[in-house]
């Protein structure tokens, strides 16, 4: 629809058909980061369970899931066979243990890219809770080689993990083709994140230089009930 979006006036920052497919498809992300070597973890199809390891954790989830949706953790093959029957198109992976991770990130059509690093410290729903931004060069620099390798383009999240070794120090587990919902942490950091999109759409230059951040900034979320509808009135009280 390019054609026609840009025929009514609307500016657009979106990858290509097949790029958006790779990170929409758990499966074929996979496949893609895999084959240029970026640490990601052991995947297989419900057919392929005899690649993954008999014991161990594993995790079994949609290919096309979100907001951690139908995902379960089991210990075994076995347990793992029985789990996908009861998720819809499931793929199994193993269980990554460590320091949880996201990466805000703005990718130029030539390929030149910012990274935000945030350590996801407490994850509800799928939604980083308690975050801390942080710095880390292999992790910043897989970040970006897992962006390359698929032809990201625009604003990203990466999520990942930093481990103790196994079974790398840092380790990719998916791409988001949109800002995440903590990319606020990002921007109070000092990465001027919207700023820049902004540019781009308006034909502008992004400045990269204002995507830097400080490191150990903290967010923390609630969450708030609000009532729109008026308190009923409590009956007066005389005294004696």
């Amino acid at each position: 629809m390019h054609e026609e979006l840009d025929a009514a006036g609307i500016r657009t920052w979106l990858p290509s058909a097949r790029t958006a497919a790779t990170t929409l498809d758990k499966a074929l992300f996979h496949e893609a980061v895999t084959a240029q070597g970026i640490p990601t973890p052991l995947t297989a199809r419900p057919e392929d369970l005899h690649a993954l390891p008999e014991r161990g954790g594993l995790v079994v989830k949609p290919r096309r899931g979100q907001d951690s949706k139908d995902v379960h953790f089991c210990h075994t093959r076995r347990q793992a066979a029985v789990l996908c029957e009861l998720v819809a198109d499931p793929i199994v992976q193993e269980r990554i243990t460590g320091q949880e991770f996201s990466a805000d990130c703005l990718v130029n059509r030539d390929g030149h890219t910012s990274v935000v690093l945030r350590r996801r410290l407490l994850v509800h729903g799928g939604m980083s809770m308690v975050a801390s931004t942080f710095h880390h060069e292999q992790a910043t620099q897989l970040v970006r080689a897992t962006l390359a390798a698929i032809g990201a383009v625009g604003p990203c999240d990466v999520q990942g993990f930093t481990t103790a070794g196994h079974p790398a120090p840092v380790v990719i587990t998916e791409v988001n083709h949109r800002l995440a919902a903590g990319f606020r942490l990002s921007e109070a950091a000092g990465a001027d994140l919207v700023g820049q999109i902004l540019n781009r759409l308006f034909g502008l230059p992004v400045d990269h230089h204002r995507l830097a951040y400080r490191p150990g900034v903290h967010l923390t979320k609630y969450v708030a009930v609000l009532s729109t509808q008026p308190r009923p009135q409590q009956p007066s009280r005389s005294h004696p």
